[in-house]
This record gives structure tokens, sequence and C-alpha cells, in this order.
């Protein structure tokens, strides 16, 4: 997992040729022209999930997902919104993989937060449970991506 600044992303480069396709599309600022949902950059191995302007929600309301074949890197364009995120060995699984979605879902206490703002990115990797959209003081309407990286 990554959390930073979205000017500081480039020092990130180098790990993986999919990864610095992602970095230099949201260098760009391109993403914030995105179509509402699924937006190519690279065929299926470099794109961002666009969802029509997602509802924040209380944590009781939120679930820890993860996923195996795709980094994931959250970016906030307007408002705010808080993700959680615990260690993987923290976690009970209670949805088994699915390849064809790449995810499975976790239940399991938020072990940290960040706080996701228009000027900062979250990243994580495979087998990183993780749960987005949770409230940043009341429950409101946010607009993001969600860039998918092959690994």
């Amino acid at each position: 997992m990554i959390y930073g600044e979205i000017k500081d992303l480039a020092q990130y480069k180098g790990i993986s040729k999919n990864l610095d396709t992602a970095i230099d599309y949201i260098l760009s600022g391109k993403y914030k022209d995105g179509v509402v949902g699924k937006n190519a950059i690279d065929g299926d191995n470099v794109y961002f999930n666009h969802p029509d302007y997602p509802m924040t929600k209380e944590i009781k309301d939120a679930f820890f997902e993860g996923h195996k074949q795709y980094i994931d890197i959250h970016v906030v364009i307007d408002g705010e919104e808080n993700l959680g995120f615990t260690p993987n060995p923290e976690m009970k699984l209670t949805k088994e993989y699915d390849a064809e979605g790449d995810y499975e879902l976790f239940e399991g206490e938020v072990k940290n937060f960040f706080h996701l703002t228009p000027e900062r990115f979250v990243m994580f990797f495979p087998n990183e449970p993780h749960m987005a959209l949770v409230k940043v003081n009341e429950v409101k309407k946010i607009r993001k991506v969600i860039f998918k990286v092959l690994v």
C-alpha cells in the first residue's frame, strides 16, 4: 500500500510498465475527463473505473475487498473520502475469490484510515484488503476514479 500526494507519484515509476502507464496518465490529469464506467488506457492492462457520483457511507455500511490480479489506485476528483486498511492476516474471508471480477470480500476491524482529497492518492496492491467510500464528517456524493493496473 502506498499513500501520498499525486504530485509525488513519479517517484514510484520503474516498478512495472503497467504502473508507469497509470502514473503517467494520472499525472496528465486526463482522468478528470473520463466517462462514467470503464475507461481503457491500455486495454485490460491499465484502465480506470469512473463510478457515477458514488455516495460515501457510514463505516458500518462499508466492506473490505481485495484483489489478486490488479493494483487499485484510488483518486478523488471532487470531494473527499476515507479508505480503510487492515493487513490481510488480520482479516476474515467472507466471500471466496471471484476470478472474473478479481475480488474477494473480508470482514475485520479497520486498523488505518487514509484521507483522500483531490491532491492525494492511495494505491493498494494484490492481497491488501481495503474499504472504500467511508464518510468524512457526513455522508455525501463524491466524484472519484479507481485505476486498475494488471500485475
